[in-house]
């Protein structure tokens, strides 16, 4: 059986380890696979799934000589056919100093708006040492041919999850119609557009909440915001909830609000749940949503257009559970992890041939 060794900088609670958990269990039963990454707070779910795990240190500037060293053990002693790295692109170049010969496939996420431009030129540059790259949305793929890689060398594969039926109520008692959402309480997440615009919302239906999913650095000023508005009676910050996405049936609407997103995996929660969803109309998001067909976009920073969208899905039930329906359609035919995980083993088995002549 072929070995795949997966290796990551960081294992916390975010889209790149659930999709790394979701290809995971699609693949192995098929190749032996190993996670290699620091210690964080996503291992307890590795272990919950029984994917065999090795923990390597941080990579920082005064460590590298350490962090090779503990990578070669680890390779020395799996033995890897392929090497997938999946986001942090220095390690490419890494991997393929350390051990030229094994070939290496790098999975793009996308970056934070922090320094977004120089990090896709560094992603563009790192990865000429990959044999592939494969990028979760076109969005990605068009940013680094624009910062130099070869459009060759690029394969997109949207992201992918399993369906769910583990669906359970929220931790604390919302009554009335909950609008909701999951994200990291970050800038780049535009959570306070949708405060704001729920501010709106809340003086017209008394009945409706807000429940957001999620912790960050931004939650102590959404908070403080909250309480401006008045609305804390309304609004639930539940922070970070193992297992989020098995609560979005208790939503009516969900919401993703985001001023970059270079795909958005928890509109395909979403969908999978059948709950119908609002969000910005940008990076990849358009590839997963057609506004007005499964879902509704609206342009970032709009609370007007963003507080219209969710007061039509309040006063229009037949359009919700006509968005919930085809949204649910799209990720049955478009975004299980099944076919996440046939696409990409077509680049392992396109690069395995390739590298054994």
């Amino acid at each position: 059986m072929k070995r795949i060794l997966f290796l990551l900088p960081y294992f916390n609670l975010a889209g790149t380890e659930t999709h790394v958990i979701e290809l995971i269990k699609a693949l192995k039963d098929e190749y032996e696979i190993l996670v290699t990454a620091p210690r964080g707070k996503g291992i307890p779910i590795l272990e919950r799934n029984n994917i065999p795990y090795r923990e390597i240190p941080y990579l920082g500037f005064f460590n590298v000589r350490e962090y090779k060293k503990r990578l070669r053990e680890v390779i020395n002693e799996f033995k890897p056919s392929l090497i997938h790295i999946h986001g942090a692109h220095e390690l490419i170049f890494i991997a393929k100093k350390t051990f030229p010969d094994i070939p290496v496939i790098f999975t793009c996420h996308g970056y934070p708006s922090t320094f977004i431009s120089l990090n896709y030129s560094l992603s563009a540059f790192f990865s000429r040492w990959a044999d592939k790259v494969i990028c979760v949305s076109n969005y990605d793929k068009e940013i680094l041919i624009r910062k130099g890689l070869s459009r060759d060398k690029i394969v997109v594969v949207h992201n992918g999850i399993s369906e769910s039926t583990e669906w359970k109520n929220l931790p604390v008692k919302v009554d009335g119609f909950i609008i909701g959402t999951i994200a990291r309480l970050t800038k780049t997440k535009g959570i306070e557009y949708l405060i704001n615009a729920f501010y709106d919302i809340a003086k017209k239906y008394n009945h409706v909440r807000l429940v957001i999913i999620g912790d960050g650095e931004e939650r102590k000023s959404l908070e403080n915001l909250v309480k401006k508005l008045n609305i804390k009676d309304k609004v639930y910050f539940l922070g970070n909830i193992p297992g989020a996405r098995d609560y979005i049936k208790n939503f009516q609407i969900f919401v993703l609000p985001s001023l970059f997103e270079p795909f958005g995996l928890v509109i395909l929660e979403a969908f999978s749940a059948e709950v119908p969803v609002i969000a910005t109309k940008v990076g990849g998001i358009p590839e997963i949503i057609r506004g007005g067909v499964d879902g509704i976009l609206v342009p970032p920073k709009d609370i007007n257009a963003l507080s219209t969208a969710i007061v039509t899905l309040i006063e229009k039930e037949g359009l919700r559970y006509e968005l919930a329906q085809n949204g649910y359609e799209k990720f049955i035919n478009e975004f299980t992890s099944t076919k996440m995980a046939k696409r990409t083993r077509a680049v392992y088995e396109e690069i395995l041939s390739s590298s054994s002549k």
